[in-house]
């Protein structure tokens, strides 16, 4: 009887503390992305509000973060040297859970919305995508160990090549709060964005604290012809590579029979 008196007594001071928190209320302007050969990017924009538990209170010292990512497939880093006078493809590196797209926006920079430790722990910041254990490989494709300084070149390298491509984004002052309780925040979506389902993940902060999370999926998909080909391109690749190369071959002769005439 003792215990289960004092498991009451724990449930309920967990339950009055709770009830104190300010909880997150959030949804997105859309759930689904039809990708179209017309497609040339898109924003999504996500909204919502801070919910105090406590009547009368101040929304003050609050962060929000704001996470969109996915979907997370393997990713190959290729370091270029020159051999011979010629710039060839030397050593690699493959990590196996990069994600394909990843765009994340606060109320202020994050360094001084939380302690660096609690960003890492959360996989919070494009610097810290957990890509998992990298493999390395050496010019002719054998495995080999790479030193730390020199892994951590090559993921550095894979950042700056997501960042050009538009694909990973960091928006510091990209949440706005519309006064004391709505904040909204826009995303821009690339053309070149990989399809698939993604998450977009709200963390609310007060004084440094992560005190809610919640989070809203996101499907990216072609549609139409589009959808089909991409379908046919990755359930059966070599036939959809060979037609590929018969009808430029075709479009080819085709153009030069009517240069020809002309």
């Amino acid at each position: 009887m003792k215990r289960i008196a004092a498991l009451l007594f724990v449930l309920a001071i967990f339950s009055a503390g709770a009830a104190h928190a300010d909880v997150l209320v959030t949804d997105l302007s859309e759930h689904q992305v039809a990708i179209r050969s017309n497609f040339t990017g898109t924003q999504i924009l996500l909204f919502g509000a801070v919910e105090a538990r406590t009547p009368g209170t101040r929304a003050v010292n609050r962060d929000v973060i704001v996470v969109v990512q996915g979907p997370v497939r393997p990713m190959t880093v290729r370091k270029k040297e020159r051999v011979a006078g010629l710039w060839i493809n030397h050593d690699s590196v493959t990590y196996p859970n990069v994600p394909g797209y990843y765009a994340i926006a606060s109320t202020r920079p994050l360094e001084v919305t939380t302690e660096p430790e609690t960003l890492r722990a959360l996989r919070i910041g494009i610097e810290n995508i957990n890509p998992g254990t990298p493999s390395s490989y050496s010019i002719d494709g054998q495995p080999q160990i790479l030193q730390p300084d020199a892994e951590n070149a090559f993921w550095k390298a894979l950042i700056r090549n997501q960042r050009r491509e538009g694909l990973y984004l960091n928006l510091p002052g990209g949440v706005t709060f519309l006064g004391q309780t709505l904040f909204r925040a826009t995303v821009d979506i690339p053309a070149n964005v990989p399809v698939g389902l993604y998450t977009a993940k709200v963390y609310l902060l007060q004084n440094g604290e992560i005190i809610d999370t919640i989070s809203s999926p996101l499907y990216i998909e072609k549609r139409g012809i589009e959808r089909l080909i991409y379908r046919w391109a990755q359930s059966d690749p070599f036939l959809y590579g060979l037609i590929a190369v018969l009808i430029a071959a075709f479009a080819g002769w085709l153009a030069s029979a009517v240069m020809r005439q002309q």
